[in-house]
């Protein structure tokens, strides 16, 4: 029997083959072999240079992540140094959150300190903060070692002016920065090393009533992030909101304190995620958490539910000034809404623009047929479909018959997705039948909301709604919600967002039930004085959601008549205001609720020029000490510290000698990738002249 010889060549090659086997799933002949062979590779080295690329590859797709402001989720500062060209997070020590709650205006002081733990100076830092998309920010503090230097509201330009002086002279300033509507930025100037830099801002926002609870939420989930310091090109495509990723640990002091007043009395109050302590006294909650050392991955949330009765309940707050009284009312529903016997008319609008093809046409269908289904026979219904024209079933409502409910379908079922979306004809289609007062008129508009003449279509709908209810239902997971939500509202109705296609069913069920169910009908309030009052024109009372209005009276005390119908009967109730006037926050909510008031009149053509509603919306937010889009809010300080500014100057001078020294050109970027990668291509080139030496 022949013996097959072994020596160190065979087990090379069995190795090898076990190595493609195994792993490769292929033979000794693949490309893949040829390939590593031909370089002059063992499978060792193979393995080496593969796991090599993988970790290039990674450290890549590391250094070329950028962190976006939309990815706020929590409040961080973040530093930009002109001279070493790169953001950073500053460590965080320590949160702390007060908030004040009364009825749905919640009064929030956050304040967190940040320390700069390097030796070098922060020219500019920025405190990005999330808030509520209804949140305004009215408030600020700088504080500096001992110094507190307070915040003032300016117009936008005045301000920026301001801010940039301070910078310039080496003061210690920020300036409050609306980036978006739920995110607002503070700038932060001229950070000593190993200084603590702590930001307290204070904001208001109105809290929403949802399913029979309030929720009041604190934005405090970490994600963990990878960010590398970023050497900043001039010319290259990175901006100013676009910030690299680092990792972003927070484990350090948290204090959360609450005072709620929710003005009725309370079935159930908790935190969803965290553990607190309550303590009550009469109608005021004291709400404190217990755990002040934690890690987050859940944000703060602090539900409670109202106790509801079988008929609609307000609750009055009010606060004093020298001049006037400022009232928030709210008026919650019943828990139960008795089916209306009011006959109504329903007329469905539904897209069939291009944007709506695929899944979002068929659930369109879907939300419409259901619709069908929640007819009476004595109901009047029509259905409007548009593109780029406008084509409606019937020349006009007809009855819920069976007949004309099948004709219904047989329409619906031919709908495509095609052309463009123009909605002024067949909101025109919808609104211009003579309405008939034995039946309550509801117009369900279903679309996507891809929309961009939003003005000309707020000023169709306040001219021509008349007596009528629109109802706005969004299909899709990016629909035009300040379009959508803002036509429900001047349309005296309510808006439903369906992002998950697979929540038709229930959405619409829930619409449908609600406009079949109004608790109340053509509200009004009547006061004992002059009044500027918010909104203008109540919304029907439906299940679930109350009416929220705020009011400034030049008397105190008010006295208030709230009228509606229920179900074709009148109905009643007066109020007589009997607290003290100390609920903080009211005045600031007026104010906020006006300045939107005065946007739509500059939207919808109603009021004054719109220089002279610029203006007005101006002089409002500074007395009320409010940020708009016309005004921001600038802390300086005026009387400096001699030796920042001296430490500021020997800073200077030792940038000028640094940069006359070494520094790497602005075009550098990605030196450290391109370094790494040099580095490896060296090591696989002595790879493989090492093993062709031993091959030799």
């Amino acid at each position: 029997m022949t013996r097959k010889t072994i020596n160190e060549k065979n087990i090379r090659e069995n190795l090898e083959r076990d190595f493609y086997k195994n792993f490769a799933e292929k033979s000794i002949t693949s490309k893949k072999y040829k390939m590593y062979k031909g370089l002059g590779l063992n499978w060792r080295d193979a393995v080496l240079f593969i796991l090599a690329m993988f970790f290039l590859g990674m450290y890549q797709v590391q250094a070329q992540t950028y962190f976006n402001l939309d990815d706020v989720d929590t409040g961080m500062m973040l530093s930009y140094n002109k001279q070493g060209n790169n953001y950073s997070n500053l460590e965080l020590i320590n949160s702390e959150y007060n908030v004040n709650i009364s009825g749905i205006i919640a009064e929030v002081q956050i304040k967190q300190t940040f320390i700069n733990s390097s030796t070098e100076w922060i020219d500019e830092g920025m405190y990005a903060f999330p808030v509520a998309e209804n949140a305004a920010v009215y408030g600020m503090k700088l504080i500096i070692g001992k110094r507190v230097i307070e915040g003032e509201i300016h117009e936008k330009k005045q301000a920026q002016q301001i801010y940039d002086n301070a910078k310039s002279q080496g003061l210690a300033a920020s300036i409050v920065k609306q980036y978006r509507p739920n995110l607002f930025t503070t700038d932060v100037a001229n950070i000593m090393p190993n200084e603590k830099v702590s930001v307290e801002i204070s904001y208001q926002q109105s809290l929403r009533y949802d399913s029979g609870h309030f929720d009041f939420r604190l934005p405090l989930a970490i994600k963990s992030r990878f960010m590398q310091d970023y050497l900043f090109d001039e010319n290259s495509d990175f901006q100013n909101d676009t910030l690299p990723l680092s990792t972003i640990t927070d484990t350090k002091f948290r204090n959360i304190n609450i005072n709620l007043e929710a003005g009725f009395e309370l079935t159930e109050l908790k935190s969803l995620h965290h553990d607190v302590e309550i303590t009550q006294n009469n109608y005021l909650h004291s709400i404190n958490l217990t755990d002040e050392f934690l890690y987050d991955s859940n944000d703060f949330v602090l539900r409670w539910h109202p106790k509801q009765g079988n008929e609609p309940i307000a609750a009055m707050f009010s606060e004093k000034t020298v001049d006037s009284e400022y009232v928030l009312m709210m008026l919650l529903p019943p828990k139960q809404s008795v089916k209306i016997s009011q006959k109504r008319e329903l007329v469905f609008i539904i897209d069939t623009s291009g944007s709506m093809q695929g899944t979002a046409m068929n659930a369109a269908k879907d939300a419409l047929l259901f619709g069908l289904t929640q007819l009476n026979e004595s109901d009047l219904f029509n259905i409007v479909e548009f593109n780029s024209f406008a084509t409606e079933l019937f020349v006009k409502s007809v009855s819920a018959t069976p007949q004309n409910l099948n004709k219904a379908v047989e329409f619906i079922d031919k709908l495509n997705a095609d052309g463009g979306t123009n909605m002024a004809p067949a909101l025109q289609l919808a609104l211009e039948d003579e309405i008939n007062p034995e039946y309550l008129k509801q117009i369900v508009f279903i679309t996507d909301g891809s929309v961009g003449n939003e003005t000309q279509l707020f000023q169709q709908i306040n001219q021509d709604i008349r007596s009528a209810r629109l109802f706005t239902v969004a299909i899709g997971p990016a629909p035009n919600n300040y379009f959508m939500n803002k036509s429900s509202q001047i349309g005296r109705g309510t808006y439903t967002n369906i992002a998950d296609l697979q929540d038709v069913d229930t959405s619409m069920s829930e619409l449908f039930t609600k406009i079949s169910t109004p608790a109340l009908t053509d509200i009004g309030i009547e006061w004992n004085s002059e009044v500027v009052q918010n909104p203008q024109v109540l919304p029907d009372l439906y299940t679930g959601e109350p009416i929220i209005v705020t009011a400034k009276m030049a008397s105190f005390n008010p006295h208030i008549v709230i009228s509606g119908i229920s179900d074709t009967k009148a109905w009643s109730s007066s109020f007589r205001l009997n607290k003290d006037g100390r609920s903080a926050g009211i005045a600031k909510l007026w104010a906020r609720n006006q300045i939107a008031d005065l946007t739509d009149d500059y939207m919808l053509r109603t009021g004054d020029y719109p220089e002279v509603i610029k203006e007005k919306i101006i002089e409002v937010a500074l007395k009320h000490h409010l940020v708009s889009d016309f005004t921001s809010l600038v802390a300086v300080d005026k009387t400096p510290d001699i030796s920042r500014l001296v430490a500021l100057q020997a800073k200077a001078l030792n940038s000028e000698k640094v940069i006359e020294t070494a520094a790497f050109p602005q075009t550098a970027l990605g030196w450290k990738s391109s370094m790494l990668l040099g580095v490896i291509l060296i090591m696989l080139a002595l790879m493989v002249l090492n093993r062709k030496s031993h091959e030799i």
